[in-house]
């Protein structure tokens, strides 16, 4: 199938897209936007859809690169501000107005998750333009799968991730849903308590208040939680594409048999590198350090309440979707970090063997290089990796151990 030239190559690949195109949109979910592309790029913006579908739903991603003065920027003004900052500051000026104990902290565990959405909202408005330019690059010609077996990769791999990306979709959905019908379900609605601990400047132990606040946190937590689960979709859908595009790279890298061949891989795997981990390394570290701290409340806040009922259910659904999160940061990451271990032997296994000196000095230099794994990491302080998913996990349970070993002397 390949051939001993870029051109030709290139010529070929519009036939085997022209092939597998239909197999693939099948796969993204979108089988009729897919079909009135030309045959020769695949639009990758596809893995995409649902996160660029939702963000501008919370105000998050406006039509052009920045906000303008127009009516969108209006709405999502008043949406951030209203039902995201001032509903996370109201959650959080309660914990240090209130006495607190153990057991109060713990009923405060979502405060945590509402604080990290506040950091991601706000580094993604920060670097609106640049993640806006990395987005409209996915489908540029270097990035591109150039046979059937590369596509046939592509559609396993998305495969994978659109199982990920479901399961925590409706495990967010239903974690929202568990913990504001708690007090309908648990009847303490007629004791006027609220789905989360907050301050207020009005008594929200009497009606209208009361509704009107009960009103205010559902709206409150869909809209964070949407936003919090898109920008986390985002961060690891760009993983996926790294994970992705390391295998294509390693595909391309092994058919190399001239020099204008290994140049496209060596501009291809500089792009890799530049483009894709500014933004997620700035996202992960808050994330990572509240959840392991909400893992471990969680856990102590299972063990205060009473089995089979509806406050049960929604902290295991809770602690669930934490593990769950930080599962897919860091198996996408420790995929990033294998999947790049191949490109140094796929090289290796090029047929550069007999060919111009001046190839096989390339080839060394390129080897030498890309030893040098890609990592996705968190400020340089640690790497996302199944070695680290496993170091929070042993953290949460020993803080976890800690909190209850404090509570003993109480039960």
């Amino acid at each position: 199938m390949w051939d001993n030239t870029w051109k030709q190559r290139k010529g070929k690949r519009k036939q085997d897209l022209g092939s597998t195109a239909y197999l693939l949109a099948e796969t993204s979910g979108q089988l009729e936007i897919l079909g009135t592309l030309d045959m020769d790029l695949f639009n990758w913006n596809l893995m995409f859809q649902p996160t660029i579908f939702s963000l501008p739903i919370v105000g998050l991603w406006p039509r052009h690169d920045s906000y303008q003065s127009d009516l969108y920027t209006l709405y999502a003004v008043i949406c951030i501000s209203f039902f995201m900052y001032t509903n996370t500051f109201l959650q959080t000026i309660n914990i240090f107005i209130v006495e607190m104990d153990l057991k109060a902290l713990a009923a405060t565990i979502f405060v945590g998750e509402h604080i990290v959405a506040v950091l991601k909202v706000s580094g993604l408005l920060q670097n609106l333009k640049e993640i806006k330019n990395l987005m409209k690059q996915l489908n540029s010609e270097s990035f591109q799968p150039k046979s059937t077996s590369q596509l046939k990769m592509v559609k396993e791999y998305l495969r994978l991730w659109r199982i990920f990306y479901l399961t925590y979709q409706w495990g967010v959905l239903a974690l929202g849903i568990f913990w504001l019908t708690k007090p309908i379900l648990e009847k303490s609605y007629k004791d006027y308590e609220l789905p989360f601990f907050a301050w207020y400047p009005v008594d929200v132990k009497t009606s209208p208040f009361y509704q009107i606040v009960y009103l205010y946190q559902c709206v409150a937590l869909f809209y964070i939680a949407l936003a919090h689960m898109q920008l986390d979709l985002l961060s690891t859908g760009l993983m996926v594409y790294i994970g992705i595009q390391c295998d294509i790279l390693c595909d391309n890298v092994t058919h190399v048999t001239c020099i204008p061949d290994l140049v496209e891989c060596i501009i291809h795997h500089k792009k890799i590198l530049r483009d894709f981990n500014a933004f997620i390394g700035n996202i992960i570290l808050a994330q990572f350090v509240s959840s392991a701290v909400s893992i471990a409340l969680g856990l102590f806040k299972l063990g205060l309440t009473v089995p089979g009922s509806a406050e049960f259910y929604t902290i295991i659904t809770f602690a669930w979707i934490m593990i769950l999160e930080l599962f897919l940061y860091c198996w996408f990451g420790n995929e990033v970090e294998l999947k790049s271990s191949n490109i140094p032997a796929a090289a290796c296994n090029c047929n550069w063997i007999g060919k111009s000196i001046k190839l096989q000095k390339m080839v060394l230099f390129f080897v030498m290089r890309t030893q040098r794994h890609m990592t996705i990491n968190a400020h340089n302080l640690f790497s996302l990796t199944l070695r680290t998913y496993m170091g929070i996990m042993r953290s949460s349970w020993s803080y976890f151990a800690v909190l209850r070993q404090m509570n003993a002397p109480q039960v």
